[in-house]
This record gives structure tokens, C-alpha cells and sequence, in this order.
């Protein structure tokens, strides 16, 4: 279970990434409700389309149907969780964010438990 969650953080951390390099479409900051509502629109937009492209490299890569929808769980509800304190960013930086600290998060879970499971 851990190893799935580990590689769906391997894989969208760096995603989550990339997107921080694709141009945006400006600097300004519009007043009003919509700016808010645009941004977390994009955020759940976001975490769909990098939930996709994690089941698709885990199916590629051969993973098991459990494991696949377990992947696909762990990066949904990391961005899910970071969305409240994420809300004024703009979806690239909270998708980079929320799979960087799930991946981090996960990776030292593993640590932990591979050290005290080890003989």
C-alpha cells in the first residue's frame, strides 16, 4: 500500500512541478467574488487532470487496479486538504505544493516503516 502511494507521489510531484513552468496569463489581481471562485474552479480542475495523468503512468507502468485507485486517492486528498490554505494561490502553486508535501509526507512514512519492519 505504501509503495503505491509512494510511486503516485514519484510520479505527480514532478508534474505538479512542470505546471509551475508553463506560462500563465498575467500578474494582475481583479477584484470580486469571481477571481475566488475562478481559482478554485482551476484548483479541482487541476488535481483531475494530475489524478489522470498518474492513473495513466501507474497503468502504463503495469499496477495493479487497487493499487492504481489508491494512487489516484492519495494525490486527490493531499489536494484536497491543502485546498483551504492553498485558496488565494492560483492552481499551478497549489498543485505543486499539495504533491510536494504529499510526496514528501508518504516518502517518510515509507522510511519509517521499512526502517522498523527491516530486521
Amino acid at each position: 500500500m505504501l509503495a503505491a502511494l509512494l510511486l503516485a507521489g514519484i510520479i505527480a510531484a514532478p508534474l505538479g512541478s512542470i505546471a509551475l513552468l508553463l506560462p500563465s496569463g498575467g500578474h494582475r489581481r481583479p477584484a470580486g467574488s469571481w477571481p475566488n471562485t475562478r481559482r478554485f474552479v482551476m484548483a479541482v480542475l487541476g488535481t483531475i487532470v494530475l489524478a489522470a495523468l498518474v492513473a495513466g503512468v501507474l497503468k502504463l507502468l503495469r499496477v495493479t487496479d487497487r493499487n492504481v485507485l489508491l494512487g489516484i486517492a492519495g494525490v486527490v486528498c493531499a489536494s484536497v486538504i491543502w485546498l483551504p490554505a492553498t485558496r488565494q494561490w492560483n492552481a499551478r502553486a497549489h498543485l505543486c505544493w499539495a504533491s510536494s508535501v504529499f510526496l514528501f509526507v508518504v516518502y517518510l512514512t515509507y522510511a519509517l516503516d521499512w526502517t522498523f519492519a527491516s530486521a
